[in-house]
């Protein structure tokens, strides 16, 4: 057994390695590990393959097309500026005093479809409009839009992370909705919190660049350049539709040969239901040309296919590990300490995040590690999800794109990051961790 468990951890380490220290891709990582280890356990050259490919193929099966799917529809709120009347709407019913919760909502909103550094950048006229009128440094406006960025980023499908989670573990959807909303509650808290209490006087030169060059603009968030004609609840309509249809549906699942039945039990299968808010963010399109609607498509393919593709690599790590059987010496060890199977999630989560700079990498990475020992853990498959998510948040530093996108939009020096969002995420994933064990005490 502690030879298995010695193989198991040197590749391990050799995936984080080679990710962090090496800078090798994760994509190919995380296939080169899956192999190796599939033959150091003793499968045969060919076996070892097809298991790799039957991981791969099997974890992609059920996320690829809604992983793109929810791509388009940040595409389209991008194209149409609904994401940017979404967040102008919550500023504005909200008031100046309650900027750092209202930016924080708005983040938790639009992040649903879009991805973090995307999402960031298209709220960026926000963000720096508000800092000159509310007179207040940008990265108190900024790092609570990233509280808010981050936990549907992390936490809530059907973003990518969380819905490869879901899939690698086999989870109910419409539990892990109600529990990782509570938890992601938590998380934003504290890392508004953060902002609110720490981020006060943190100044910056650009700060004094954007007060010059934002003077005259008389609305908050509101450009010379910017249309913010456009219906609100329309723009919402896209993400939030499909997040009921698939939380009721996992919730409640009609019987009979009805129509009714028929049609809800069909409309509420995550990919109908992604694919039903597509539909409905069409009708924001001007003129939906055929021309402009395959250039839409096309970015969303692209921007998704390397989650796609690192997704698929995870998912085929974890399905070797589940057939070398090696999951159950791993039990075994963590059967005497019940208190360290609950914490084992959230540290393997973190110490993913910590090498890779990947929020992803590390969801998907740890969903594939515990998906054969998930039934075995003292919580559910469920709470398992929500204590990677936690994880995930710790922390963001040198080697994540969302510390240099900051680092560039806002000419933040690295030292001042350290100081501001990395200590955030930080304080976002213990605050997560303190909903889970809520939750758990509760018997969730």
């Amino acid at each position: 057994m502690l030879l298995n468990l010695s193989i198991l951890i040197f590749f391990l380490l050799f995936l984080i390695f080679a990710i962090s220290k090496w800078k090798v891709h994760p994509f190919i990582a995380l296939i080169l590990t899956a192999i190796a280890l599939a033959l150091s356990f003793g499968l045969g050259g060919k076996e070892a393959v097809d298991v790799v490919l039957s991981g791969f193929s099997g974890t992609l099966k059920g996320i690829a097309i809604i992983i793109i799917i929810g791509a388009f529809i940040g595409e389209v709120l991008q194209d149409t500026g609904g994401a940017f009347r979404i967040a102008n709407t919550i500023v504005k019913g909200v008031g100046k005093k309650k900027l750092p919760w209202a930016m924080g909502f708005t983040g938790y909103i639009v992040s649903i479809p879009v991805f973090v550094d995307v999402a960031y950048i298209l709220l960026q006229p926000v963000t720096e409009s508000l800092s000159v009128k509310s007179k207040r440094p940008v990265l108190y406006i900024g790092l609570a839009l990233v509280a808010g960025l981050m936990v549907s980023h992390t936490l809530i499908p059907p973003t990518p992370g969380p819905l490869a989670v879901a899939e690698l573990l086999n989870l109910n959807l419409g539990r892990m909705l109600l529990i990782n909303i509570i938890v992601g509650v938590f998380a934003m808290i504290g890392g508004v919190l953060w902002v609110i209490f720490y981020c006060k006087k943190s100044w910056l030169k650009y700060d004094e660049k954007l007060k010059n060059e934002l003077s005259g603009i008389d609305e908050p968030g509101v450009s010379k350049d910017t249309t913010v004609s456009g219906n609100v609840l329309l723009d919402l309509l896209p993400i939030v539709v499909p997040i009921v249809l698939i939380g009721v549906g996992s919730f409640l699942n009609l019987e009979g040969n009805n129509l009714f039945a028929t049609v809800f039990n069909f409309i509420t299968i995550p990919l109908i239901a992604v694919l039903i808010g597509a539909v409905i963010a069409l009708f924001q399109l001007e003129k939906p040309r055929s021309g402009k609607l395959n250039t839409l498509v096309e970015q969303a393919v692209v921007k998704s296919a390397l989650v796609i593709m690192i997704t698929g690599a995870g998912g085929a790590l974890g399905f070797v590990i589940k057939e070398t059987g090696i999951q159950n010496q791993i039990v075994d060890v963590f059967a005497n300490f019940p208190f360290l199977g609950i914490l084992l999630p959230f540290v393997v989560a973190a110490i993913l995040t910590v090498s890779t700079g990947s929020i992803t990498v590390s969801l998907v990475g740890s969903g594939s590690m515990l998906a054969p020992m998930v039934d075995s853990l003292p919580v559910s498959p469920e709470m398992v999800a929500a204590l990677i998510g936690c994880g995930s948040f710790c922390v963001v530093h040198a080697n994540s794109s969302l510390f240099w996108l900051l680092n560039r939009l806002h000419e933040v020096p690295p030292k001042a990051l350290y100081k501001t969002l990395t200590m955030q995420s930080l304080v976002m994933g213990f605050a997560g961790l303190i909903g889970v064990l809520l939750l758990h005490f509760f018997g969730f």
